[in-house]
């Protein structure tokens, strides 16, 4: 021990003989810098200089320094404030600062802020001092108050736990620190507040009104409801939508529940709503796992409903009736929810094959539906016998002319047959018909017939009565509300609802049903039909084909003795009445040989010779074509020229008149005329009838006139009559057509009672007093006996 002070006494002597030694060599200050800057850069010496470049700085101070200023400063000091106090540049401190926190674990580095070890204990006893005072502080507060970081803080914090700060963590919110007392106060508040609860109640209510910490209620709650404390359950989670309730209310309510489904055997989804249950389908699924219930749009009921409403559908089904299921449910079910129910019943028993669902809820057997089909069997067969009664146009579709064999054969011994019908054709007697005016302007001319002809008709037209309406489904059995009237009639207690969609069901069927009742009436019409009758029908058509041939022919010779525009009037009107006539009968025959036919072939009309024109075959649809076009023509030769044709074209004989007949004719052209004039008393048609008849007297030819050629034929006459006769018929003319004219000016004027109204009353009851003076004059130039002509008897 002495010798080492002695050492140190020396070392101390040599350094203070050393210090006041004069030196041989001064070195200036910017020598000094210049060595040192060269030490430096052969790193042979380790200094800074400070950022006034005065002094020079070792690493080792810095650090020192540093470590001095942060036991000077509590433990925190930052780092910029650092630079101005030791007074070198920033790069530097915030080395030796990182080296510090290296080699220092006490030591942090934190946003720019050097903080050591007992600066954290002193802020944790800071933050006790205020746990203790307010029970819990967050994280957040204290960033704001120390300005660090939360996560820096909290696991400064987390760690000083249980040693100097007296409190503990939230586990699910960590950015709050909670006092024991202050988790007991509240755990009692919580506690005693659910307690109290008889009521689901929404939690998130009791936040806001009792100031509840968010996320300890919760971590509260679920520890007292999981340990048993507090009956009830949390529903919803930590949500906001999340309710607490209480078991009193939950056994009530399961009560209610159960108890209800026990006596009705279904639940609706809205009295559990207004119960409190949020999810009813979850809730009722959940409590009921063992049950097998069926879930519809607004209710679910139990397998009892399920097997009654089963029960109930089997017992239709087989006793071939109906049922309606609405009157077995609640009747708080829906329309939609009973559907669906029948539907799954239906779907699960298969049958849909033997039942029929109406309106929703209504099951009808297809028995019951058969059996009111069967109530319309007579109705079917007295409308198809009545309509081959009647005579509207029937066209049949393409279809039934497939299942009509019968015209088939027809067609095929058609050709065969053709010279035995031009055989037999020549056998048709001489009845005459003829045309003529009617009413008051146009002379009726009368038709015979042969009976046969009217039995053969009878035949041939009732085959074509008995065929479809046409190809466009206008043939309806019944309107709807026919059908309507005849099921309320035999079904008791249906519901109106019920009869109008069986109604919309059962109409298609029944029209179809219907066509095919009208189609067996038709074949079996026309399979009865002989032979024998069909050979009298051609027979008969040829014969009044013939005779209406001869008399176009003897009214065109008599209008050439008129004038070019007389003898045109003359031929339109010919065309009009007696050519349409038998082009009608031509028509007639070809639409009973297609199943089409009138019953009276005048009330075919153009439109209709156009749709049968259009079912026959090419080669006489062209002939047939040309006489329906020469009808509106002006030419009588055309027409006879396309009769001609047609003729040929259908394989109709037309049998050509020789001078007997033509002689039987006029007779009775001439005979018929005066049966008509002998019981007339209207004075326009004596003169007509008196004007013809004195044309074919002086003529010998018939003559086919409308009342607007009547003043035509009196001129003609005053050649041919004697002077007084024809002076006699224009004063007659005279007075026929003032009286027309008066009639007309009544029409006009209507019922004004006026003086020239009574003037022309008076004027003429004249004219009809002389009228009634001079008929019998007029017609006794006819009707007095007169020798009759050669050429007539």
């Amino acid at each position: 021990m002495a010798g080492a002070w002695e050492e140190i006494r020396r070392l101390a002597a040599d350094f203070q003989r050393a210090q006041f030694a004069e030196v041989t060599q001064r070195l200036s200050e910017r020598n000094c810098v210049e060595l040192v800057a060269k030490l430096v850069a052969e790193r042979r010496l380790d200094v800074l200089h400070t950022l006034d470049g005065k002094e020079y700085v070792t690493p080792a101070q810095i650090s020192r320094e540093i470590r001095q200023e942060l036991q000077a400063r509590a433990g925190r000091v930052n780092i910029v404030d650092l630079q101005q106090i030791i007074n070198v540049d920033l790069l530097h401190i915030e080395n030796r600062a990182n080296d510090i926190v290296k080699s220092d674990r006490a030591i942090q580095l934190v946003l720019g802020q050097l903080i050591d070890e007992s600066y954290l204990d002193q802020l944790a006893e800071e933050v006790n001092d205020k746990l203790q005072e307010t029970g819990q502080v967050t994280i957040s507060e204290l960033c704001k108050a120390y300005d660090l970081p939360g996560d820096f803080l909290t696991q400064a914090l987390s760690g000083r736990l249980g040693r100097i700060i007296r409190g503990q963590i939230d586990q699910d919110n960590r950015g709050v620190i909670f006092t024991e007392a202050f988790v007991s106060r509240h755990r009692a508040r919580i506690r005693g507040l659910f307690s109290a609860m008889t009521r689901p109640t929404t939690v998130s209510n009791l936040i806001t009104r009792y100031g509840f910490q968010e996320h300890l209620l919760y971590s509260v709650l679920e520890e007292l409801v999981n340990t048993g404390r507090l009956k009830g359950t949390v529903v919803g989670g930590r949500q906001d939508k999340a309710v607490f309730v209480p078991d009193i209310y939950a056994r009530t309510q399961s009560n209610w529940v159960d108890s209800f489904f026990k006596q009705n055997g279904y639940l609706e989804f809205d009295a559990l709503s207004r119960l409190g249950i949020p999810d009813p389908v979850s809730y009722i699924k959940k409590r009921y796992k063992s049950s097998h219930l069926l879930f519809l749009s607004a209710a679910c009921v139990g397998q009892g409903i399920v097997d009654q409403v089963e029960a109930s559908v089997d017992e239709a089904i087989s006793s071939g009736t109906w049922v309606d299921i609405a009157t077995l449910l609640p009747s708080s079910l829906s329309v939609e929810d009973s559907g669906m129910l029948l539907q799954q019943v239906m779907r699960s028993f298969n049958k849909q094959s033997s039942a029929i669902v109406f309106i929703d809820t209504v099951v009808v057997s297809e028995k019951f539906i058969n059996s009111c089909t069967d109530l319309f069997r007579d109705l079917m067969h007295q409308k198809a016998e009545k309509e081959m009664k009647n005579n509207p146009v029937h066209l049949i579709t393409e279809e039934d002319l497939k299942q009509g064999s019968i015209l088939e054969n027809s067609f095929a011994n058609k050709k065969d047959k053709k010279d035995e019908r031009r055989k037999k054709a020549t056998e048709g007697s001489g009845s005459v018909r003829g045309g003529g005016g009617g009413n008051a302007r146009e002379i009726k001319i009368k038709k015979t017939k042969k009976k046969g002809r009217k039995d053969a008709d009878s035949d041939e037209e009732s085959q074509a009565s008995s065929t479809s309406r046409n190809k466009h489904l206008e043939m309806l059995f019944m309107s709807q509300e026919e059908i309507q009237d005849v099921l309320r009639n035999h079904i008791q207690d249906c519901p109106e609802e019920l009869i109008i969609e069986l109604t919309e069901h059962l109409i298609r069927p029944l029209t179809k049903s219907y066509k095919e009742v009208v189609r067996s009436v038709f074949l079996s019409s026309t399979s009865s039909s002989s032979g024998a009758s069909r050979k009298q029908t051609i027979r008969d058509l040829q014969e009044e084909v013939s005779n209406l041939y001869n008399n176009i022919r003897l009214f065109e010779k008599g209008a050439k003795h008129f004038t070019d525009e007389t003898q045109t009037n003359l031929a339109k009107h010919l065309l009009k009445t007696v050519c349409t006539d038998i082009t009608n009968l031509i028509f007639n025959f070809l639409a009973a040989e297609l199943m089409m036919a009138t019953d009276d072939h005048t009330a075919i009309t153009s439109e209709i010779r156009k749709k049968i024109i259009g079912k026959l075959p090419e080669e006489s649809k062209g002939a047939l074509t040309k006489l329906h076009a020469s009808l509106n023509g002006k030419s009588l030769e055309d027409f006879l020229l396309c009769l001609d044709s047609a003729a040929v074209a259908c394989d109709i004989m037309v049998k050509r008149g020789d001078k007997k007949k033509e002689r039987q004719v006029l007779f009775q052209h001439r005979q018929a005329l005066i049966e008509q004039l002998k019981v007339t008393e209207d004075p326009a048609l004596v003169l007509h009838l008196t004007s013809v008849l004195l044309f074919q007297f002086s003529t010998h030819c018939m003559v086919h006139a409308p009342g607007r050629c009547v003043p035509q034929i009196i001129a003609f006459l005053s050649t041919k009559i004697p002077e007084d006769q024809h002076s006699l018929l224009v004063k007659y003319q005279g007075l026929v057509v003032k009286q027309l004219i008066n009639q007309n000016k009544k029409i006009g004027q209507g019922d004004d009672d006026t003086m020239d109204n009574q003037e022309e009353e008076e004027g003429a009851e004249d004219i009809r007093k002389e009228l009634q003076e001079v008929t019998a004059s007029v017609k006794d130039l006819v009707l007095r006996p007169r020798k009759p002509s050669v050429t007539e008897e």
